[in-house]
């Protein structure tokens, strides 16, 4: 679908529905323009390939929230046009409400940073608001043409090291205060996590990131499903004084031998 039709297809002054968006977006990347498809082949393609959720199917008749545009957009990305993530989001966390919703954090500065979306008032993105028709028509074609983007660029002062599965596991091997962290829920861990791993969720290390050890200096390796979760719990623990965090592929990343329970 060409940005003439976008534009005229979304009139400004509307919010859009979750189906709405999630249709164009599939039309949009599939190059789909004139197919006879309707809105719910749409849904049922991106729930399969992982770009929205069940709750998102549940609620495909209501006002899109400018959070969960976000998520879709980054998942869309990822899986449809295969952009990687940018390594450095630092830019987004100028966003005063970057961290109100854990889970969207790293879709909105993503999206943030790329220049597809931008804050709705000055330093804020606005998660919870609806998203506007006129919104979803310019982040859809900044989505698919880099050109019409204008990429927010920061200076990030303490980068995350990623390690290899193999460097992790020498490094835990080396270093007997060496410490390999879950930081998916409770639930996901028992389901099957890394052995010799440890289970504290995101939401633990937020509330207090000294939980894990007093020595700033013990090497802590963190993992999740996709990366985006360790990747927002290594931010907090060297905002927080350690020195030495890293993160691994997450388990959705690479083929780990996975164990359940406690």
């Amino acid at each position: 679908m060409n940005e003439k039709m976008l534009m005229e297809t979304l009139p400004p002054e509307e919010t859009i529905t979750t189906e709405e968006f999630v249709s164009l977006i599939m039309r949009s990347c599939r190059d789909e323009e004139g197919t006879e498809h309707d809105e719910s082949f749409y849904m049922d393609y991106a729930l399969r390939k992982g770009i929205i959720e069940d709750y998102d199917l549940l609620n495909k008749n209501k006002p899109l929230e400018r959070r969960r545009a976000a998520r879709i957009i980054h998942e869309a990305l990822i899986s449809e046009l295969a952009e990687k993530d940018e390594q450095d989001w630092s830019a987004a966390e100028h966003l005063l409400d970057l961290y109100s919703c854990r889970t969207c954090v790293m879709h909105i500065a993503q999206v943030y940073v790329k220049g597809i979306m931008s804050a709705r008032e000055d330093r804020l993105f606005g998660p919870e608001l609806n998203l506007s028709r006129a919104e979803a028509a310019d982040a859809i074609i900044k989505m698919l043409n880099k050109k019409k983007r204008i990429p927010k660029s920061g200076v990030r002062t303490s980068r995350i090291k990623t390690l290899s599965p193999d460097e992790a596991r020498k490094l835990l091997d080396s270093d007997n205060r060496a410490m390999l962290v879950d930081v998916r829920s409770h639930d996901e861990y028992r389901n099957g996590h890394i052995a010799g791993s440890r289970s504290v969720p995101l939401n633990d290390i937020t509330i207090n990131p000294y939980m894990l050890t007093d020595r700033r200096d013990t090497p802590i390796i963190l993992y999740c499903r996709k990366s985006y979760k360790s990747a927002i719990a290594a931010r907090i623990l060297i905002n927080a004084g350690y020195t030495a965090v890293y993160t691994i592929p997450g388990i959705e990343e690479h083929e780990y031998e996975l164990v359940r329970g406690n």
